[in-house]
Order: structure tokens, then C-alpha cells, then sequence
């Protein structure tokens, strides 16, 4: 933690830790590092999850625009964004596919790019959750697609009518 974060006291034993407090820090935390990256790569958060994940396939898969919508959990229409976003900025090329005339596929225009460079923390999470039991494992994954759900299914606040345009 640096300076900036608020210190979180650990539990002693029996205590059960503040989970809500970690994930408000949690939050904060990822908040600061996708200003970061975005200011230094000029990507998004998904703009730099569907990189990785070509860049992932690009020497052992075809990859449709479809599958990128699905690997990212994307709609057919924010995939479509997404992919139009990647083209426009030159970094990936989508091309007819040679044998089925309606199936586009994408690939990266530089396949040599390092996914780490794009998206460091993805290589590191995955370091960390490799350590993790399958009952660990398990409940984890059980608690943080609750957090996910709530995340999606939060609707952002109004703003109040005298700001309203």
C-alpha cells in the first residue's frame, strides 16, 4: 500500500476481517490504475482485455468478433464498438474469413506484443489465484461474482436537477 491508500487494521484471530472495507479499497485502487493506463496507453479497460485475449489466441486460433464479444462478456453490439475502436486506433485488422464467407476474423496487426506490457496486473492475478486451493478457490470466485452482480446490476445515481443540462 502507499501512502494514499487508507490503512485497513488486519484482523486478529476470531475476528472476522472488514471485507467491505478491502473492497472499497479495492475499488479505489483499480479506479487509480485505469486513470494510470489510460493516460499512459490511451486504452481502455476492455480495449486492453480484448488485446490480451488475441494476442492470447493469436498464434493457435481463428478469432471471430463474437468470440471476442463473449470472452469479455460483451454484447453483440458493444463487441462490434469495441473492435471498431481497435481498427480505427490500428491495432488490429479484421479480414473475410477464407472459407466462410460470413465469419469475419481478427487478429492483432503486431502479434509480437508482449500482453504483459498492456495489462501487467492480469499476469500477476492469475499468479496469485494459481496458489489458491480448489475449496479457497471455489468460495472466492462464489463471493466475487456476487460483488460482479451487484457492480452490473447497479444503476448509476441521477443527477440532481439543478445540474441536469
Amino acid at each position: 500500500m502507499n501512502a494514499r491508500d487508507e490503512s485497513i487494521t488486519p484482523a486478529t484471530p476470531g475476528e472476522l476481517p472488514d471485507v467491505a472495507a478491502i473492497l472499497q479499497q479495492l475499488r479505489l485502487a483499480e479506479a487509480r490504475l485505469t486513470r494510470g493506463r489510460r493516460q499512459e496507453l490511451g486504452l481502455t479497460p476492455t480495449d486492453r482485455a480484448a488485446m490480451r485475449y488475441l494476442l492470447e489466441r493469436a498464434d493457435t486460433q481463428e478469432v471471430t468478433p463474437t468470440m471476442v464479444a463473449r470472452g469479455l462478456h460483451l454484447s453483440p453490439a458493444s463487441g462490434t464498438a469495441l473492435i471498431d475502436r481497435l481498427v480505427a486506433r490500428d491495432m488490429v485488422v479484421v479480414e473475410p474469413h477464407p472459407h466462410d464467407r460470413r465469419k469475419k476474423l481478427i487478429r492483432p496487426v503486431d502479434s509480437t506484443i508482449d500482453p504483459d506490457h498492456l495489462d501487467p496486473l492480469t499476469s500477476r492475478l492469475r499468479s496469485i489465484t494459481a496458489r489458491l486451493t480448489h475449496h479457497d478457490a471455489r468460495v472466492i470466485a462464489s463471493f466475487l461474482e456476487s460483488v460482479r452482480a451487484a457492480v452490473t446490476e447497479t444503476t448509476p445515481p441521477k443527477a440532481p436537477a439543478a445540474v441536469r443540462p
